[in-house]
């Protein structure tokens, strides 16, 4: 059961933050634990970090106390896990791994030097890319437990497709971006720029033929398969002349737009002006006034029923067939067309570009000046002026004690010129070296101390660890039981069946009155309330009520009459017009008769109200019946049968409720309970286990801490 790694409890992974915040350094060394469990010390800064997260998510604030249970709960279950040894497997290690890179990506700050990325991207615009995509999607920001589920099912695509499944048909059947389903995944031709940029590398790093390594965008996790690389086709510049298909057209429809963008085609022949017939018939909005010219564009930037024709035109001025797109008819004239250039005359736009996009995050210049200033890189002069004074002789005419001597120092390490010259390459000149050992060496630092540097960090890494080795001991212990154990599902159902029935219902009739007039005559309620909702019937013992009150009859309609009687009626002529009533109308229920001063009896006919009644009645805006739950927070919770509530609406009607007919609680199988039968014997193996857990282990919590921190969420 709940075979994947999405279903890690909420306790842990609430939030995931991308953003980078620094913040004092402080070590748990320098604290007394919040509690402990045996060796195992869980510090304030942890707990507190956990315990806003969850409270940030859940929108309120939980009492402290409360949370801590839990909180010591889950530290129990992942000390079992290690206990066990499931943080030594290498299936653990190697996608804890995975995972780890994944979170340490924002908090790095090494990035490529602008130049390179420039070089980089020049190279990529002399070739287009053809290339399907698997997406699945998870936001950027989602819960850890989301990101894992993601994580695992883009995994599980990529074995299928590693074991001979086709791509386009694990495309349609998995992939989350809508269009799969009409086009297989496949996205066409493109190039750099055109899609996001950890999208464009992979594409551009994977073989024809191939598939990329599983990536992560903004978008989700995506699998790349490379159909085939050209040479690029430059940039063209076009305009248009389109008629729009109508919206839902028919084939009539099609064929009309057709026959419309011939004509136009035949008068271009003809000898027509462009201008004019763009400006006048192109129904393209954006274009048809400066004559349907569009901008300039390169590969997979139109729909490939239009870019294909385009870039086959080849002199100023040649216009194409009419064309077929999703949206209209089209004809096209090609206005220019241009190679990508040499780097030189596009250095400068791209290196704006670059800036602007993604890659701008990249520029290294501006990272390693931070990184110096952030971690105290200090350099000695001494050690630099000996090594600039000795390259010329030879470097490696250097004394020990030179050797020794510190080059630099990040915070309070050291980097002696010893250090230096086991990576410097000869070849290159001294300063271009001493430049990229320094870069390298805070780069390595800075990973090194993420975990002081940023304190979320080092939770988020510990989440991480906990989270999944709470994942697989919880399937040991706990999910797989219930999925392969039925007979012991059956044996907890046996001993609980009482707890799982369904809940009393009541079936209510709703009726609105636009028009209350015909209320008013009523002098006191028949069992709470009645409604007159038929003309006043004259009472005579040789008349037949039952052909005047048919059709209220047929259709079983919720029916209060007000039915005038002769005066001096005797009582038993009363109770004989009751009885006539209750052998004439069997499906329905007769109740109380009233008698008033107005010498009538008001009597109740009742059965389900519905719509034919609202149409037949020109005072009831509507009528329904339904079945409900008797919760504790329905209004019905305490009433019975023929109970009723009466209230006015937002527009001034008045609408009565009347309860028809109650229905006790109803013992449900094991087939309808199964769901609830799961989650409770989840909770009970999970209780079982806790309390031997409990036992096993000697907890400590220091209430002193403890209520320091209470003190302090109050505040």
């Amino acid at each position: 059961m709940r075979n994947i790694k999405g279903l890690l409890i909420p306790l842990l992974f609430i939030f995931i933050s991308s953003c980078k915040t620094t913040q004092k350094t402080s070590t748990s060394e320098e604290k007394q634990p919040l509690f402990t469990i045996d060796s195992l010390s869980v510090y304030p800064d942890e707990f507190i970090y956990a315990y806003e997260k969850s409270n940030k998510n859940k929108g309120e604030i939980e009492p402290i106390e409360d949370y801590l249970d839990l909180y010591i709960d889950f530290k129990l279950k992942v000390l079992e896990a290690k206990s066990e040894g499931l943080d030594t497997t290498q299936a653990y290690l190697n996608e804890l791994n995975g995972y780890l890179e994944e979170i340490k990506k924002p908090y790095l700050t090494a990035e490529k030097v602008n130049k390179e990325l420039v070089n980089e991207t020049y190279e990529r615009l002399q070739k287009e890319v053809n290339a399907s995509h698997i997406l699945i999607r998870v936001d950027k920001d989602a819960k850890a437990e989301d990101t894992l589920k993601a994580y695992q099912k883009i995994s599980e695509v990529k074995r299928k497709f590693e074991a001979g499944e086709s791509f386009e048909a694990l495309a349609k059947t998995y992939s989350e971006d809508p269009s799969a389903q009409s086009n297989n995944g496949l996205l066409g031709w493109f190039t750099a720029f055109q899609m996001v940029y950890p999208f464009e590398s992979a594409a551009y790093n994977t073989e024809v033929g191939n598939i990329s390594p599983i990536i992560r965008t903004q978008f989700g996790y995506h699998l790349i398969k490379v159909n085939d690389k050209r040479e690029t086709l430059g940039r063209i510049k076009i305009a248009h002349i389109m008629k729009r298909f109508p919206p839902q057209a028919s084939a009539d429809d099609s064929i009309k737009v057709e026959e419309e963008i011939r004509d136009i085609y035949d008068r271009l022949n003809e000898g027509e002006n462009w201008f004019i017939l763009a400006t006048k018939e192109s129904e393209d909005l954006n274009t048809k006034d400066n004559g349907g010219s569009l901008p300039w564009f390169g590969a997979g930037s139109l729909p490939p029923s239009l870019e294909t024709p385009a870039f086959e035109l080849e002199e100023k001025g040649d216009i194409s067939q009419p064309i077929k797109s999703p949206y209209g008819w089209h004809i096209l004239k090609l206005e220019d067309k241009r190679g990508v250039g040499s780097l030189e005359s596009m250095r400068e736009s791209l290196s704006r570009r670059v800036q602007r996009d993604q890659r701008s995050e990249l520029k290294e210049v501006e990272v390693i000046r931070k990184l110096k200033a952030e971690n105290n890189f200090t350099k000695r002069p001494e050690a630099y002026s000996l090594l600039k004074s000795k390259s010329d002789v030879g470097i490696e005419k250097f004394k020990k004690r030179e050797l020794e001597m510190v080059l630099f120092t990040i915070s309070d390490k050291e980097y002696s010129i010893d250090d230096f010259l086991r990576s410097y390459n000869s070849s290159e000149t001294l300063s271009e070296e001493l430049e990229k050992f320094e870069k390298s060496e805070l780069i390595q630092y800075e990973e090194e101390n993420l975990e002081i540097k940023y304190p979320e960090y080092r939770f988020l890494r510990q989440e991480y660890k906990d989270g999944l080795l709470l994942f697989e001991i919880m399937n040991q212990k706990v999910w797989s039981k219930i999925s392969e154990d039925s007979t012991a599902l059956k044996e907890f159902f046996k001993e609980n069946k009482s707890n799982y029935k369904s809940s009393e219902k009541i079936k209510v009739a709703r009726i609105v009155f636009s028009d209350t007039s015909s209320i008013k005559p009523f002098k006191k309620p028949i069992n709470g309330t009645y409604f007159p909702l038929t003309p006043e019937l004259e009472y005579d013992k040789t008349t037949k009520l039952s052909k005047q009150l048919s059709i209220d009859n047929k259709d079983e309609n919720k029916v209060f009459i007000n039915l005038k009687i002769p005066e001096n009626i005797s009582q038993n002529d009363s109770l004989s017009l009751f009885k006539d009533l209750n052998q004439s109308f069997s499906n329905m229920e007769v109740v109380n008769l009233i008698y008033s001063d107005e010498n009538k009896i008001y009597l109740q006919l009742l059965s389900e109200a519905n719509q034919f009644l609202a149409a037949n009645n020109s005072s009831i805006e509507s009528a329904s019946t339904e079945t409900l739950e008797k919760s504790e927070n329905s209004v019905w919770y305490n009433n019975s049968e023929k109970d009723y509530s009466k209230n006015v609406t937002k527009n001034g009607m008045i609408e009565f409720k009347y309860a028809l007919e109650s229905y006790p609680p109803k013992q449900k199988s094991f087939d309808e309970a199964r769901p609830e039968v799961m989650e409770d014997y989840q909770k009970h193996l999970e209780k079982e286990w806790l309390e031997a857990l409990s036992q096993k282990y000697t907890i400590t919590v220091n209430e002193k801490i403890l209520n320091k921190i209470n003190s302090k969420i109050e505040e």
